[in-house]
């Protein structure tokens, strides 16, 4: 996955979406919120969390929802340029030390909680705790525990990015 170009693509619908609302900065806290509600969608999405439903297997828009998140991660990355380095992000080989130490949990729903912690974490403290490059490392093993592949992910990026772009035309 080319990171440097899906933040590059992110970046400019960010700056026309600035420009269209006569905004000079995004507020920060908006992103956040924005990317702690669209974790959410992608959960429910999911569903593997509802134990209580006798068919939970994920919804046909769950890739879709996983776009709309790595969306705002990625204009949240450029907002906070990138801390810790877009080469500092890592998508870990299955079974790697570094994926297991950093980036993993016992399962998706402790996945899930540890991303939008690290979002909390950012809006309570300005920072998040273990860094922005774990985040999205974290959100790589997600995607995969999801049983996505990183080539589908990019797909779905670039295809929402499309749509994107075109409710900006549309005055959406």
């Amino acid at each position: 996955m080319n990171l440097t170009k899906l933040f590059e693509t992110q970046r400019v619908l960010d700056a026309r979406i600035k420009q269209k609302q006569g905004l000079q900065e995004i507020p920060l806290n908006n992103m956040i919120l924005a990317t702690i509600t669209e974790i959410g969608e992608m959960s429910n999405e999911w569903g593997g969390f509802k134990h209580w439903k006798v068919d939970s297997r994920p919804k046909p828009g769950l890739l879709e929802e996983i776009a709309d998140v790595l969306s705002f991660m990625l204009a949240i990355g450029n907002m906070l340029h990138h801390r810790g380095g877009i080469e500092s992000i890592s998508i870990f080989e299955d079974g790697s030390i570094e994926k297991e130490q950093y980036c993993y949990f016992e399962d998706i729903t402790a996945q899930i909680l540890g991303i939008t912690t690290n979002f909390t974490d950012l809006w309570n403290y300005g920072e998040i705790d273990e860094g922005y490059s774990v985040t999205m490392s974290r959100f790589a093993v997600l995607t995969e525990m999801l049983g996505f592949t990183w080539e589908q992910i990019e797909q779905a990026y670039y295809k929402k990015n499309a749509i994107n772009h075109t409710r900006q035309d549309t005055g959406y």
